[in-house]
This record gives structure tokens, C-alpha cells and sequence, in this order.
């Protein structure tokens, strides 16, 4: 029960008090200013003890509060608002202004917009991550040391003609000797693969795992350029493609021409590896990797004889496999009926700049469209010196190459 002998004045403070706290966060910042205004001149009006003059003020707060409109737009229309619920009261708020005693009592409840329900992730376990599309691996460049360089050129000597002429002297009996030789200076350039993309910024300020997974992706992209420039090339960088010889079975050096009884993949990179071995005087190079089409690589692994029998190489598989002392690295970017073979420690990568990642809004209109742009670059180069080109061979027909050296 409210104290039957209570003051106008503490009634205001009261009824002041009660709807503060009702309307909060119900009302505009200025609507609530003048609602106090409003009290405080109730409050002056009640210190005179003026009742007549006092429920007048009150009659006109009650026509203030009626016409509040609601902040909260999330209200559905069916549910009640503070508005409507003083409204209901209005008769008893009447009384206790005129008795100066009693309570009223408003119950507004917390409401939600039933247009959200089902769409909240509360709703619903998210697993972690997100699955990605296939992508292949980047196996080649990771057959070759990195060299770190800091210059955009980098300059490298090898002999150029070289005679030895030694001769075999009786007793003290004059020679002469042919023995000299010479040396080059040469140069590679480092070169710059790139890869950007534009993000709003909102997107990253908003989802969390947006910017890690776009970072991943330019830095995927440029891995993977890396990749298909040094096997492949396209002219700026150095490719296994562009120095590698063409497999000839028929080379005086080393012939392996009608060799073979129904020769297989085995026979073929044997006579690849063979040449590449003679061409470097059985000192210099020695294979250790064949690089083909998976396919191609499958078939050869069941291949049968005439009598339905499994072929079974003089081989040791491993991994991906090991044939004549050679690791097997397949990869979509070989095509299918070709491969190489290559001695890998005779190839680098001279790196001068790894992967970077840079981003900057300070693009073209980035900035007043709030557009990020994420960019990646790395500069490198992929090495071989020219006189160790020759430690590199591919075979562009490997059909054709087993008739070849398939006895006849």
C-alpha cells in the first residue's frame, strides 16, 4: 500500500522515477528530455501545493506519454507498447493524481520479432571450416633447394672450353700441351608473379573467417602459378619443359633403339636415365625423379602379358612410387602420354622475395567504395646453370618412344 500521507512532490518523484524506467530504451533521447521537462514543472507547481493547477500538469504528461512513439521497431504489431498500456490506466492514474494516494501498475513485457525465429545460428550446430573444391598439390617446386638471392639480377660463372691435353713423357723428353680453359659470366633475372583481389571491407569487419580464407586463396593462386611456370613456362621464368631434351632413342651415345622384349615404362625411363648418365661423362648427373600424368602411371602398373599375367618390373614401389632408382611424382599438369625425367639437385629456386601479402585500400575508387584489395607477390626465379641443362629430359610421345625401343 502506498502511504496514504505522501506529498505530491513524492508522488512526482515517484511517477518521474516509474517512468524512466519503463520507457527506457522506448524513446528517443529528446522525447525523454522533454517528458523531464515536463516533471520539472510539475515538481515547481507542487512545492506551491497548487492542487487544481497540479492535476491540469498531470492531465497534460498523460497526453505527452500517450503520443511517445516506440524506438523499437522489432515490436510486432499485435503487442502491447508502453504507450497503449498507460492508456489502459489512464482512469486510475486519474485517481491517484486527484486522491494522492494509491499505485498503478504497468507490466511491459521483453518482445521479439517472430520474423527472426529460425534463422539465428542458435538454432543449428556450424561445423568448423569450410569445405574447399579440389585443388592439386604443389609437389614439383618442392623437388628443389630454395636459394636466397637479394638482388633483381644474379650473376653466376661456368667454364666455357675447357682441353685437357696431358701427355705421356719418356725420361726427360719434351712435351707440348693443348690444356686451357675458359669461363663465362651469366646473368638471370629475377621475376614477379602476382595475384590480387578486391573484398569489402565490411565483409571482413563482419565475417570472421572471410579474410583468412580470401588470404589463402591469392596465396594458393600464386603457389600454384609458380608451379606451372617452372614446369611448363610461359617465357619469363626458366622451365623443366623449355631445357629439357627431347628423349631420342636412336642417339649415337647411348642407343637403346629395338632394345627391349615388349617394352614397358620401366624400360623407357631405364633408357632416359641411361642417356642422361652418358651425356654427363657417368659423373656429372644421375636421374632421380621421373615426373608424369597419374593415369599414365596406373596403366603402367597394370600392365599384363599376353597370358593375362601381371608384368613385374625389376622395381621397388614406395609412396608414390620408386622405378630404377627414381621417385615417381605425378601431377595434373603433365599431359597424359608424356613425362621427364631429371637429376633435381641440379635445378634451384632462387628466391628473392617469398610470398607477400600486402593490403590497401588506396586503389582507384577503393576508398570511397570501402573496397579492400588483397594482394600477393613473390619474386623468384627457377635456375639451372646451361651446362647442367643437359641433366633434364622429356619425352613428348611415350607410345611412340616404346615401339621404338621395342625389339622388333
Amino acid at each position: 500500500m502506498e502511504n496514504p500521507n505522501i506529498t505530491p512532490e513524492e508522488m512526482v518523484a515517484k511517477f518521474e522515477g516509474k517512468i524512466e524506467e519503463a520507457t527506457k530504451g522506448l524513446v528517443s533521447s529528446d522525447e525523454m528530455a522533454q517528458l523531464k521537462s515536463e516533471l520539472a514543472g510539475i515538481k515547481a507547481l507542487a512545492e506551491k501545493d497548487n492542487t487544481s493547477e497540479l492535476k491540469s500538469k498531470f492531465v497534460e504528461l498523460e497526453s505527452a506519454v500517450s503520443g511517445l512513439k516506440e524506438a523499437s521497431k522489432s515490436v510486432p504489431a499485435k503487442a502491447k507498447s508502453l504507450v497503449d498500456l498507460i492508456k489502459e490506466k489512464a482512469e486510475r492514474i486519474n485517481e491517484v493524481v486527484k486522491s494522492g494516494k494509491g499505485k498503478v501498475e504497468i507490466a511491459l513485457k521483453a518482445q521479439q520479432n517472430p520474423s527472426v525465429i529460425g534463422t539465428r545460428d542458435d538454432y543449428a550446430t556450424f561445423l568448423d571450416g569450410t569445405i574447399k573444391k579440389p585443388v592439386r598439390a604443389t609437389r614439383i617446386i618442392d623437388l628443389f633447394r630454395r636459394v636466397a638471392v637479394s638482388t633483381e639480377y644474379v650473376k653466376y660463372r661456368e667454364q666455357d672450353v675447357v682441353t685437357r691435353d696431358a701427355s705421356v713423357v719418356v725420361a726427360c723428353a719434351t712435351s707440348t700441351s693443348n690444356t686451357k680453359t675458359t669461363w663465362v659470366n651469366r646473368t638471370v633475372q629475377i621475376q614477379k608473379i602476382r595475384d590480387f583481389v578486391d573484398i569489402r571491407i565490411d565483409m571482413i569487419d563482419d565475417y570472421s573467417f572471410v579474410a583468412s580464407e580470401v588470404e589463402q586463396l591469392v596465396n594458393e593462386s600464386v603457389k600454384l602459378k609458380e608451379e606451372a611456370e617452372i614446369l611448363l613456362g610461359s617465357g619469363n621464368i626458366l622451365s623443366i619443359d623449355a631445357i629439357a631434351s627431347e628423349f631420342d632413342p636412336a642417339n649415337v651415345l647411348a642407343p637403346f633403339s629395338g632394345a627391349f622384349q615388349s617394352a614397358t615404362l620401366a624400360e623407357l625411363t631405364a633408357s632416359m636415365k641411361a642417356q642422361i648418365y652418358t651425356f654427363g661423362q657417368e659423373n656429372a648427373w644421375d636421374a632421380d625423379t621421373i615426373v608424369m600424368n597419374y593415369n599414365d602411371f596406373v596403366k603402367f602398373m597394370h600392365q599384363k602379358n599376353s597370358e593375362g599375367d601381371y608384368l613385374l618390373p625389376n622395381f621397388v614401389m614406395a609412396g608414390d612410387g620408386i622405378l630404377n632408382g627414381m621417385r615417381i611424382v605425378t601431377s595434373p599438369l603433365v599431359t597424359a602420354n608424356t613425362l621427364y625425367v631429371f637429376d633435381s639437385t641440379k635445378g634451384e629456386i632462387l628466391d628473392r622475395q617469398g610470398a607477400t601479402l600486402e593490403m590497401s585500400y588506396e586503389n582507384n575508387d577503393n576508398f570511397e567504395h570501402e573496397i579492400v584489395t588483397m594482394k600477393v607477390v613473390e619474386r623468384l626465379q627457377f635456375h639451372v646453370a646451361q651446362i647442367n641443362q643437359d641433366a633434364f629430359m622429356k619425352c613428348t610421345d611415350i607410345a611412340t618412344a616404346l615401339t621404338a625401343i621395342t625389339a622388333p
